[in-house]
């Protein structure tokens, strides 16, 4: 019990996040990424481009169905009304299709989670969008009556530590930003 206590509290003062089956990882809203970090997750992003880039058979069926419906989805019902076997045969195959297509839209996650990464990648993933966000000048700002009640201390102390993290990521992750944005195009072509 002793332990136990002893190996939670180092891991709340360390900022250290455990996930099921993954190795240990920072906080990385309050840690600045490492290069290790950023190319971890460049790796991912452009496997899951590279695959999204060369479908084939249901994988391509899929994407293609989504590209074409995408501005004019299918008529929700029959032409004259009533559904036919054969129409709800084409309604499930279109609902597969499509279910399949946001697999292939989050192909990243699917990559990261089958190297063991999964919760480091998304963690990752968040802190560059952050970071992306903050270098295109479109951060929340607070005004001074918006920002609802008084901060404690505790949370101002991770608000300086969080804005401390952006600045350190910035140098890192901002001159990617073109390439990481045209990259998440590929992978996620339902935006």
């Amino acid at each position: 019990m002793r332990h136990t206590l002893i190996a939670a509290l180092a891991a709340a003062v360390l900022g250290v996040v455990a996930n099921a089956g993954e190795p240990a990882f920072p906080d990385y809203a309050v840690t600045p990424l490492s290069k290790a970090d950023f190319d971890l997750f460049m790796g991912i992003l452009q496997a899951a481009a590279d695959h999204n880039a060369h479908l084939t058979g249901v994988d391509k069926e899929a994407y293609d169905f989504f590209m074409k419906n995408k501005s004019a989805p299918p008529p929700p019902l029959p032409p004259n009304g009533q559904p036919t076997p054969q129409w709800l045969a084409q309604m499930e195959h279109r609902s597969q299709l499509l279910g399949h297509a946001g697999q292939l839209a989050s192909f990243d996650v699917t990559i990261a989670k089958q190297r063991g990464v999964q919760k480091r990648y998304e963690a990752i993933k968040n802190e560059v969008e952050s970071i992306i966000l903050v270098s295109e000048g479109m951060q929340g700002e607070c005004g001074d009556s918006d920002c609802g009640p008084k901060p404690t201390p505790a949370q101002i102390a991770r608000a300086k530590a969080i804005a401390a993290a952006l600045k350190a990521d910035k140098p890192l992750v901002a001159p990617h930003a073109a390439e990481i944005r045209a990259l998440e195009k590929r992978v996620n072509f339902m935006l």
